[in-house]
């Protein structure tokens, strides 16, 4: 690590730490810890100075998180920290192990401090080689019983998912009995919130990260929806909701296609979406960044669903796609089909079909309405979405058909074709079909207020389209434009997030046709400028432009020594509640940091973050997941730092893409090198001054080139006569 002076020249930070170390109790003393010389070394001089023999057994711990000093977190020592000389990690997993065995299952003490001790990394993997993974799980296996008696249970869980996720175990390990045992507990009416939330935690990850099929079907078999339902159900403990929901969304993923079709008719028979949107989605308080991303992917694998409906064509041999296809003019026009299906021989293009007039009427493009829904997307999936809208919503539909009567055939707006392809616009816009992400916390809210979700939104869309359709005087030459009209209509809509399907299609209503010619005129003020065409204006441009790079530079700048507050992660990519703080020298030649334990809530100021290093010291900015070398799972936003003179690195995640756009463009400024991110913002403010100083020619034409220069006079013989 190395510090910058006054005058901008280098200088080689000091190597030694100024810190104190303590043992048995003893009063701490003052020791200068060299970051260079090994730890073993230094344990060794510990040992010494007291008298204690046998060094190899000994190792740093740091005082306040009892988390031990390897050689990989060494670096994050600062001034003033406080170690104490302890067993290491191997001894200390060894006596706990045998202590473990030896112990009655009536022992408090040993299950609480185990589960405290297997949050370090160093003690779990210490703690798993010597076979602790298979102890505690029989434990639990065989005596639950004694220890849900003793209020153990709980600990005991703990232990074992920490063990598990820092102690390099696999969740496959555990045999289907434990798994079982846990699912007992999951299912059951325990009142202990620990008990519960750990055993749903530890089910989904089972679940989820583990390749053991036989565990996932003793899960399968062992929770039902009925019994995830429950848990969503009460209210309060929110933790507990999150994990019953990720057992679900765990074993969806897992499932076959049909088994998530299984696994939604009892969602829906539990009313699994009820108990969502009245316990968490529709209340006044914020949903938390977990439950968000639980939120999420339920709502991504529910629409999974929809997606195979969405990529099967129409089978004329397919009883159930006939029966749909003839239930739509039944449902329509009753008495004209019943009349066409008496006389064969107004049966046209298939067996059991009315006759080719009836499908006109409804809007088919082909006589043989079946070729309608060739076409994937959207499949038979537009074909059940025009069945339930004319069943479900007949008034509706009704007035759509009766409206479209009243006009002239060239402006009608056909209700089939119209179906078809708003069908696969609501599909475009909501992402069916796409690979779910871990970590997105985007839903919507109206998806949980409805178990028909996408059915009553493709009715409420309809019913948009023939209004925009009759707003817009359209003629079928226009459908096409139409269509891009009502997108953009369902997209500001869901920008507000309405809450319910009454409030969804008020706001559509709202957006008139006319409203969104005018938020397009705006976007179209925002991003063009007739005049920044013309060549002098291009010119000017390019005069201004390193100007305003500078400027957008100062601002990057400017933002790093306001400084930001930095999540930290656990191995699985979930968020914990330490945050760390980083800001830049006003001078911007350090980087000023603290570590994650202090566990900020707002950004420090300088003389409170111990930690620095020269801006000349970095070495390399590393951007992306895929670059950094300790990357966090599932987490997008990582960049890191290296170091010049040593391994270490500065581990960043972003909160958003707009703190990682600036961390990055700031700190290429330091480093010389150009801005990756700043694009926009460069291109708004040269908009905003080319404006400025284009004020005074406003209206006047502006020609694309230059006047020509006149030719040079034939002599030169002329003077200047005063009057």
């Amino acid at each position: 690590m190395a510090a910058a002076d006054g005058d901008g020249s280098k200088k080689r930070a000091p190597a030694i730490i100024k810190l104190a170390v303590q043992w048995d109790n003893k009063q701490p003393v003052l020791y200068d810890f060299d970051q260079k010389q090994p730890l073993a070394a230094i344990v060794r001089a510990m040992c010494q100075r007291w008298g204690i023999q046998n060094a190899d057994r000994y190792a740093f711990k740091h005082l306040d998180t009892n988390t031990y000093i390897t050689e990989k977190n060494r670096q994050n020592l600062a001034n003033g920290a406080i170690l104490k000389l302890a067993l290491s990690p191997a001894i200390e997993a060894r006596d706990t192990f045998d202590r473990l065995r030896e112990a009655p299952a009536t022992d408090t003490q040993i299950m609480r401090g185990l589960a405290l001790m297997c949050k370090d990394v160093s003690f779990a993997c210490e703690f798993a080689a010597c076979g602790g993974l298979k102890t505690l799980a029989q434990r639990i296996e065989e005596r639950s019983e004694v220890l849900v008696e003793h209020s153990q249970l709980g600990a005991a869980l703990t232990a074992l998912q920490e063990l598990v996720d820092n102690g390099g175990s696999v969740w496959g390990e555990l045999s289907a009995n434990l798994v079982a045992k846990i699912c007992s507990y999951a299912v059951s009416s325990n009142p202990d919130p620990v008990i519960m939330s750990k055993s749903l935690s530890i089910l989904e990850s089972v679940v989820a990260s583990s390749n053991n099929a036989s565990l996932i079907s003793v899960v399968r078999d062992k929770v039902t929806v009925e019994d995830i339902a429950k848990h969503l159900q009460q209210t309060g403990d929110l933790d507990r909701k999150v994990n019953a929901l990720g057992v679900l969304n765990a074993l969806m993923s897992r499932a076959s296609i049909s088994e998530r079709q299984d696994l939604h008719k009892n969602a829906c028979g539990f009313r699994v979406r009820e108990a969502l949107f009245t316990t968490v989605v529709n209340q006044k308080a914020a949903v938390q960044v977990e439950m968000a991303q639980q939120l999420h992917l339920f709502q991504a694998h529910q629409l999974s669903l929809v997606a195979n409906r969405m990529q099967s064509r129409f089978d004329p041999e397919n009883k159930v796609h006939m029966v749909s296809l003839q239930a739509l003019p039944q449902s329509v026009f009753p008495d004209e089909y019943s009349t066409l299906s008496r006389r064969p021989t107004m049966v046209k293009d298939g067996p059991g079909l009315a006759g080719a007039s009836i499908w006109k009427k409804l809007g088919f493009v082909n006589s043989n309405p079946a070729l309608d829904f060739n076409e994937v997307p959207p499949g038979v999936l537009a074909l059940e979405c025009l069945v339930f809208f004319a069943r479900s919503h007949q008034e509706d539909c009704n007035k759509f058909l009766l409206d479209n009567m009243a006009r002239r055939e060239t402006h009608q707006c056909p209700f089939a074709r119209s179906g078809i392809v708003l069908t696969k616009l609501l599909c475009e816009i909501l992402h069916v079909g796409e690979v779910a992400s871990e970590v997105a916390t985007n839903y919507l809210p109206i998806f949980y207020s409805t178990e028909y979700f996408f059915e009553e939104f493709f009715s409420i869309c309809i019913q948009l389209l023939n209004k925009t359709w009759r707003e817009m005087g359209a003629g079928v030459v226009d459908f096409e434009k139409v269509i891009a009209v009502v997108r953009k209509q369902i997209a500001e809509v869901l920008k507000l997030n309405p809450r319910n399907m009454a409030d969804l299609k008020k706001s559509l209503w709202d957006m008139t046709y006319s409203r969104i010619i005018s938020i397009i005129e705006e976007e179209k003020e925002k991003v063009e400028d007739v005049t920044t065409r013309a060549k002098p204006v291009v010119e000017l441009r390019d005069r201004i432009k390193p100007q305003i790079v500078e400027l957008v530079k100062k601002q990057r700048l400017l933002h790093l020594t306001e400084g930001a507050l930095f999540h930290t992660f656990t191995n699985r990519g979930r968020q914990q509640r330490a945050n760390w703080c980083c800001r830049l020298s006003p001078n911007h030649r350090v980087l000023h940091w603290n570590t994650p334990d202090d566990n900020c809530t707002h950004v420090l100021a300088l003389e409170e973050l111990p930690k620095k290093v020269a801006v000349s010291d970095i070495r390399e900015l590393m951007c992306g997941r895929d670059k950094v070398p300790n990357p966090v799972k599932s987490q997008q936003f990582q960049f890191a730092l290296r170091m010049a003179e040593s391994d270490m690195t500065l581990d960043f995640v972003a909160e958003d893409d707009k703190q990682y756009a600036m961390w990055i463009d700031g700190l290429r400024v330091l480093l010389n090198q150009p801005m990756e991110n700043a694009s926009e913002d460069i291109e708004m403010l040269l908009n905003m001054d080319m404006k400025l100083r284009l004020l005074d020619v406003e209206n006047a034409p502006i020609p694309d080139q230059p006047p020509k220069i006149p030719p040079d006079p034939p002599n030169l013989d002329f003077y200047y006569k005063d009057r």
